[in-house]
């Protein structure tokens, strides 16, 4: 009897023993890593660019999956900030801020989410408005410049033979395309949610006015420059020469959407305007592209602006991350984001050789030596700007008001 169960018990150890040899011998399953993208929606076009470079990167990374979310520009800062807050931090966002994330440690540092090869094409002057502290947090994906559009037919109609360069002339100009074209608005002058922060920074710059000081470490708001810069546009829009409620106008679908519909005569334009407006009805209209009218005194400036790819920390997947950037940058893959995009600046050198010889872009390349940048670099600018934008909605009402406000939540921010 007992040797029997002795031999029962050794068959069943030597089928144990048998299982667990067939089991170590079957290869592990591989755990399938998701990467979650916000992404700002340049265009329309945006989804399916990304559609299809995930498409492709998941098939030559099968441990890798990526869910997508393309936000619209107005809304992304906030969703970003709310998913944050909610603990779904998402993994890689593209915006135009990053260092009030930097300054809370939410993000990975450039040089962990890219490769070395890839961060060494990033033009450099790009690189240094990335960093928060002297270290770049962010990678450069884009850059604009800004440019005075104008109906070329509606000036010539009026009698403008040449698109102002100074307020003086601009006014008269605007007077003029009014009383041949009562039906047109001279000047668009957007100061909704959208982007107020481009149109106070370029109009008071061309007041000698800037954002910050970098020597005495302070908001430089509520200034002479920048009430003077306001008063003429109000002015402006008391001789009823702008859109009605600039306060709650847009770029995109506000003042940009008048100008290829011929009702706007003068308006900021982005690189990317020329192709936005051949996608949006805009394609008939004979535009020029000139310097921003400025104060007497002064010289024109131009708006640059730089946005970015970031890497969050809190999910662990910084591997992930720098595998997917990597592949966006490949030279055909990072051309399809800037085609997507709309026809911006590139970020990298070998992108930009090509651009500075292109008809549309080159000119803004250009142009970026007169490019004066916002305060991205700082913790508190995102704070700043919102407060901008908050107050920009009502600004053409009481532009003292308006920017004392701006100064004080601005100097909070900084305090922090």
């Amino acid at each position: 009897m007992m040797k029997r169960n002795i031999r029962r018990i050794s068959a069943f150890a030597a089928i144990g023993l048998a299982a667990s040899l067939a089991a170590t011998a079957a290869p592990a399953q591989a755990a399938v890593v998701t990467i979650k993208l916000v992404m700002a929606s340049y265009t329309d076009a945006m989804t399916p660019y990304y559609t299809d470079l995930i498409t492709r990167f998941e098939a030559a990374n099968p441990g890798i999956k990526v869910e997508l979310d393309v936000v619209a520009w107005p809304e992304i800062g906030q969703k970003v900030k709310t998913l944050i807050a909610s603990g779904q931090s998402p993994d890689i966002v593209n915006n135009d801020e990053f260092a009030g994330e930097a300054a809370d440690g939410l993000l990975y540092k450039a040089s962990e989410i890219v490769s070395p090869s890839t961060l060494a094409d990033i033009i450099p002057a790009f690189m240094t408005n990335s960093e928060y502290n002297g270290v770049a947090y962010a990678v450069p994906d884009l850059a604009s410049a800004r440019a005075f559009f104008y109906n070329k037919k509606i000036l010539a109609g009026a009698g403008v033979k040449k698109p102002p360069a100074t307020w003086a002339e601009l006014t008269a100009a605007a007077k003029a395309i009014k009383k041949k074209y009562p039906n047109v608005y001279p000047l668009g002058l957007p100061l909704g949610v959208e982007e107020a922060q481009a149109e106070f920074t370029v109009w008071g710059g061309g007041n000698g006015a800037r954002l910050y000081d970098t020597k005495k470490k302070k908001y430089t708001i509520n200034t002479k420059a920048y009430l003077d810069s306001l008063l003429f546009l109000k002015s402006l829009v008391d001789q009823k020469l702008t859109q009605p409620n600039p306060g709650k106008t847009n770029r995109t679908d506000g003042a940009w959407t008048l100008f290829a519909k011929g009702k706007v005569a003068m308006v900021d334009g982005g690189v990317f305007l020329p192709d936005w407006l051949s996608k949006n009805g805009g394609k008939a209209i004979k535009w020029g592209a000139a310097p921003f009218p400025h104060a007497p005194g002064k010289s024109d400036v131009t708006l640059g602006v730089q946005d970015y790819f970031k890497g969050y920390k809190a999910n662990g997947r910084v591997v992930e991350i720098r595998k997917f950037l990597d592949f966006l940058f490949i030279a055909d893959n990072y051309q399809g984001f800037l085609k997507a995009a709309g026809g911006f600046i590139p970020a990298t050198k070998s992108a930009g050789v090509k651009a500075a010889k292109d008809p549309i872009i080159g000119p803004y390349v250009a142009l970026l030596p007169k490019a004066i940048f916002y305060p991205g670099t700082l913790g508190s600018w995102a704070a700043c700007k919102s407060a901008i934008i908050t107050h920009m909605g009502t600004a053409m009402l009481n532009p003292q008001r308006s920017l004392t406000a701006i100064q004080k939540k601005c100097d909070a921010a900084n305090r922090k």
